[in-house]
């Protein structure tokens, strides 16, 4: 065996025994690695789902069959396959926290990877001339953009990089290896590879230069003349509307040029000295992750059409579901309804009820006919048969007075965010491995779940327009709600308890709330509920439903679902109260006792700082115990006189999305050691 003066083995006996290389990936933060598996995971499902969205609806909506959207369809199943090549192979290693890769499994990836990022290219440039043509030469559109034409621009994208690729990865896997096999990135890229050959690599860096500049530079230059003739035709329309429509036909594009050539010009045609390997990392997640999950959210709200073809996917679907629903109610009519409705293509459906003489069926077919007659002398036979009638949807009316409130979205997300940092953050530190963050994780997990019960809903609803929502729904719906309001009801409870302990009881504390205790109380919290609130929610939907099927809330509450029930409902009110007094009232009581004993002892204490440091350990819990028991109160035991669609909504938003959004910056705005945790979590980062 060969060695040189250093005593390391030559290259070229190295090379021979080279099998494969290490992907350290994100090895450097192994304290985070389920952390970013979840991220990781979540954006490629994220990914993997969106873009499959705009493939269908760029398939199936009539109105979105020309040339943009034929590139869009193209351009997001790119997106799916180049995410593909990298990011399953990421999570395996963070699962399994093996980085290691064969020499051929490496080119196989580097050389798909290339291959994808290459066709993005050639893509995005196809869509920039699309826009030119559009813009440009509106009248000879139809002409140039041919479907024919189309096809070769995208079959040129595909094949047009291939050659070169394939050329490329056998330069850069004919180099030998030797020394360490350590590639300090999450994927087989070039430059990160290059930096482990032994030997001359100047060939193969110029290769990538080349390579950079044919399938980066020219592309990016040919997108900057393309619209440089389009802002310069833009500008020469003469109707501020118009200029307005031709800039939003494009602003999506630009938008995605802009992050995937920026992010690819910085990793492929920096100088060799600036290239480092953190620096790499980030910069390739922008192009090989975040902008495949970024790029359906990005044409999603800057573009109409595919808002509109989204909402008409998603009504269908609805729809759908309800007349399936609806057919199997019909029975014997059923066979008599269904034969007229043969051959049809699209219809929207909104279906109230087709056996209650009070409700009515729209039917919207394809053919622009109705069926009006048939469903009268369907509801006239059950009629004559001496059917109840019975209300089997509701109608969500949630803030139909308000159609442009759309910031409940942004809402949610600040919610999941927030609580689920919090949740890391006190699962990750130390430091915070005490009874009172353990009861803090839990609860912000809790208020996750609880303001999924009725955000998501609320979502649908606005972004639809569709509000039905079938009883079994309803009931569902209710149900979770109320078992999850009865488990904060008793975590608020817990978590003062803990306070007592710690503050009146300092010495025992360790030995009265031990780990064993803490998990009993918190699982004691989740299933207290379960049965009673489960009887409540048979009670309530026993009751027949004939007068009225709006809902005037945004989601199944007992109170707007009572007002619409027909028949004496004073029983069910009455159990509402009861239930109300048990998990409202009485475990704010205790919350009372306690804070009244913590008081007492803390007003006690010598010092000022003493007092002020126990003080602060209560405060945040405080807060949120008013927040969330003041509202409850005030919905489910004042009387029903004074009970108004308006004022239940507005209350309901304090328990149901402010508490479960104020509760992250309660906690870390009043809380030394959360704001001391995350410090330190995002300087790891």
């Amino acid at each position: 065996m060969h060695v040189d003066a250093d005593g390391e083995p030559t290259g070229r006996e190295n090379a021979t025994a080279f099998t494969g290389f290490v992907l350290l990936g994100f090895s450097d933060v192994p304290h985070l690695q389920w952390v970013l598996f979840g991220i990781f995971l979540f954006m490629y499902l994220t990914t993997l789902t969106s873009n499959g969205i705009i493939i269908v609806i760029t398939k199936v909506d009539s109105g979105l069959q020309t040339p943009m959207y034929f590139f869009l369809r193209n351009f997001s199943f790119l997106e799916i396959c180049y995410v593909t090549t990298t990011v399953p192979r990421m999570l395996m290693d963070l699962c399994t926290l093996r980085g290691s890769i064969s020499a051929l499994a490496c080119a196989t990836q580097m050389c798909f990877s290339l291959t994808m990022g290459s066709t993005e290219c050639l893509l995005l440039t196809a869509m920039a001339y699309d826009r030119y043509v559009a813009i440009c030469h509106p009248l000879r559109y139809a002409v140039i953009m041919s479907r024919k034409f189309c096809a070769q621009l995208v079959a040129g994208s595909w094949l047009g990089g291939i050659p070169a690729v394939i050329g490329q990865t056998w330069g850069v896997f004919s180099v030998p290896f030797c020394g360490s096999n350590r590639i300090k990135h999450f994927f087989c890229d070039i430059p990160p590879v290059l930096k482990l050959a032994c030997g001359d690599t100047s060939v193969s860096e110029k290769a990538l230069y080349v390579a950079a500049v044919v399938y980066v530079v020219v592309p990016s230059m040919l997108i900057i003349v393309s619209y440089g003739k389009i802002v310069s035709t833009i500008l020469k329309m003469s109707s501020s509307s118009g200029r307005a429509k031709a800039f939003s036909t494009c602003s999506s594009h630009l938008v995605v040029v802009v992050l995937f050539y920026g992010t690819a010009t910085i990793t492929y045609l920096q100088p060799k000295p600036s290239q480092s390997g953190g620096a790499g990392k980030v910069t390739s997640l922008f192009y090989t992750i975040l902008i495949p999950t970024l790029n359906p959210l990005i044409y999603t709200l800057r573009n109409k059409d595919i808002v509109v073809a989204l909402r008409k996917l998603l009504s269908k679907l609805l729809t759908l579901e309800i007349w399936q629903e609806d057919e199997k109610a019909l029975g014997t009519l059923g066979s008599s309804l269904h034969a007229p409705f043969e051959g049809r293509v699209f219809f929207n459906v909104l279906i109230l009820s087709v056996h209650c003489p009070s409700l009515v069926l729209w039917l919207d077919l394809a053919t622009k006919k109705t069926l009006d007659v048939s469903m009268m002398m369907a509801r006239a036979e059950l009629t004559r048969e001496g059917k109840v009638c019975s209300v089997r949807f509701f109608i969500l009316l949630g803030f139909s007075d308000l159609p442009n409130l759309q910031g409940f979205l942004f809402i949610y997300l600040v919610i999941l965010t927030g609580n689920g940092l919090i949740v890391v953050v006190t699962r990750l530190d130390p430091a915070l491995h005490r009874p009172m963050y353990f009861f803090l994780a839990n609860f912000s997990a809790l208020e996750i779940c609880y303001v999924s019960v009725t955000l998501p809903r609320i979502l649908f609803n606005l972004w639809t327009q569709k509000r039905a929502i079938s009883i079994l729904g309803c009931a569902t719906q209710l149900c979770f709600f109320l078992v999850l309001g009865a488990t904060e009801s008793f975590l608020l409870a817990v978590m003062s308890y803990d306070r007592y302990v710690a503050i009146c009881n300092p010495l025992h504390y360790p030995l009265v709330m031990n780990p064993k205790k803490c998990a009993q109380l918190a699982a004691g919290c989740l299933l207290a509920g379960i049965p009673v609130q489960i009887g409540q929610r048979r009670q309530i939907f026993s009751l027949r439903f004939c007068d009225s099927e709006q809902i005037k809330h945004f989601f199944c509450d007992i109170p707007p679902i009572l007002k619409i029930a027909c028949g004496d409902t004073a029983a069910h009110e009455a159990s509402v109260y009861v239930v109300a007094m048990l998990f409202v009232a009485v475990a704010f009581l205790l919350i009372l006792v306690s804070y009244s004993k913590v008081v007492s002892v803390i007003v006690r204490l010598p010092t000022a700082r003493g007092r002020a440091k126990a003080f602060s350990t209560c405060s945040s819990h405080l807060l949120l115990v008013l927040l969330f028991y003041g509202s409850a109160t005030i919905t489910y035991l004042r009387p029903k006189s004074s009970h108004s669609p308006g004022t239940d909504k507005l209350v309901s938003l304090f328990y149901t999305i402010v508490t479960p959004m104020f509760n992250p910056v309660i906690y870390s705005l009043r809380n030394r050691d959360v704001i001391a945790a995350q410090e330190k979590l995002l300087l790891k980062m």
